[in-house]
C-alpha cells in the first residue's frame, strides 16, 4: 500500500552534500527528509585513504575520520533519513518523489546523488574485482610488495597512484588514451624520475585476464597494434561520473552529464536545486559539497519565508 508523506525539503543522496544540506535544513528551522540508496551515509568518503587535510578547520587522516566528524555534527539534528531506499521516481512538476512504497512531496528537491568511479567496461573487469583489482593504491599498498602494477588513467589520481606504488612494487606501468598526460607537472617530473615507472602513452586496455587472479592485461596502440602486459594488480583511475540518469530529461545537463546549475544551486526544474558533485565537475570537493548545499538550502528557506 502507498503511504503518502509530506515535508519542505526531499534531499536525494547521503553524502557530504546531502548530509550538510539535512544539517542546514533543521538549522533554518525547515523540515526535510534525506534519502539514501546504499545502507550507510557518507558517499565518497567512504573511499578516501589519504589524509584530508584542505578542509580548513579539520584535518583527518581519511575518509573514515572526516565522516565521523560529519556524523556528530549531524547526530542530534531532527530530520528523516531513509537508508537503503532508492528515489524509482521524480516528478519535478508535483515536487514529489517516490521511494519504495512512500512517495514524498515537498516544497523543493535539493539533488545530491554524487558520482561514481568511471569503468572501463572490458571484459575482465567485474570478473577480478578483488581478485587483482585494487580498491585503492593507499589502502592496497602491501598487497601489491614486489609485484607488478597496470594503472590506467593520465590524470592526477593515476600519477599520484603510480609514486606511491612504486615505493613498494616491483614495476608499475601507466597506461593512457592521450599522447600526453593530464596530470600536474609536478607528478609528472616525479612519475618520470621513478626507474621502476614505465608510461604507456596512446594505449587502450581493451581486457583484463588471467586464471584465480589478474595475470595480464591486453592493450592497442595509436597504430592498431595489440600487445599483453604482464600484471598481477591493475589499479583503474579514469575520473569520475555524475549519478544523473533518474534526471535526464528532467533537468538541463551539460555534455557529461553533470546537471546545470545557477550560483545558488538552483537548476532548469522550479524548485530543484542540485549540490554537491553532481553539478560541480569541475572541484569535486568536500568543501565544495558542504559550501554548495549551504547555498541551495539558504536560497530555500528564502522562498519560503515569501510564501
Amino acid at each position: 500500500m502507498e503511504v503518502l508523506n509530506s515535508t519542505d525539503v526531499i534531499i536525494i543522496g547521503g553524502g557530504p552534500a546531502g548530509m550538510t544540506a539535512a544539517l542546514w535544513c533543521e538549522e533554518l528551522g525547515i523540515k526535510s527528509v534525506l534519502i539514501e540508496q546504499t545502507d550507510r551515509l557518507g558517499g565518497q568518503m567512504h573511499r578516501i585513504y589519504n589524509p584530508i587535510e584542505n578542509y580548513p578547520g579539520v584535518r583527518a587522516e581519511n575518509g573514515l575520520e572526516m565522516l565521523s566528524k560529519f556524523y556528530r555534527s549531524i547526530e542530534s539534528r531532527n530530520f528523516v533519513t531513509r537508508l537503503g531506499a532508492k528515489a524509482s521516481m521524480l516528478d519535478t512538476t508535483s515536487i514529489t518523489v517516490r521511494v519504495d512504497q512512500e512517495v514524498w512531496s515537498a516544497v523543493a528537491i535539493i539533488l545530491a546523488m554524487g558520482v561514481r568511479r568511471r569503468r572501463l567496461g572490458v571484459p575482465g573487469e567485474t570478473e577480478f574485482e578483488g581478485r587483482g583489482i585494487l580498491e585503492s593504491g593507499v589502502r592496497d599498498k602491501d598487497v601489491v610488495k614486489g609485484k607488478r602494477v597496470v594503472i590506467v588513467g593520465g590524470g592526477d589520481a593515476a600519477f599520484e597512484n603510480a609514486i606511491a606504488l612504486s615505493d613498494v612494487a616491483a614495476s608499475v606501468a601507466v597506461a593512457f588514451r592521450k599522447t600526453l598526460p593530464s596530470a600536474r607537472k609536478e607528478f609528472i617530473d616525479e612519475v618520470r624520475r621513478r626507474e621502476n615507472i614505465e608510461l604507456l602513452p596512446e594505449t587502450v586496455v581493451t581486457e583484463i585476464a588471467g586464471d584465480s587472479s589478474v595475470q595480464r592485461i591486453a592493450t592497442t596502440n595509436s597504430a592498431g597494434e595489440s600487445k599483453f602486459v604482464l600484471a598481477d594488480a591493475v589499479l583503474i583511475r579514469i575520473g569520475v561520473e555524475p549519478n544523473s540518469e533518474i534526471v535526464r530529461g528532467l533537468v538541463d545537463l551539460d555534455d557529461t552529464g553533470y546537471i546545470k546549475v545557477d550560483h545558488t544551486g538552483r537548476t532548469s526544474a522550479e524548485n530543484v536545486y542540485a549540490v554537491g558533485d553532481i553539478a560541480n565537475g569541475h572541484s569535486p570537493t568536500l568543501i565544495t559539497a558542504a559550501g554548495t548545499a549551504v547555498s541551495a538550502v539558504k536560497t530555500i528557506s528564502n522562498s519560503i519565508r515569501k510564501t
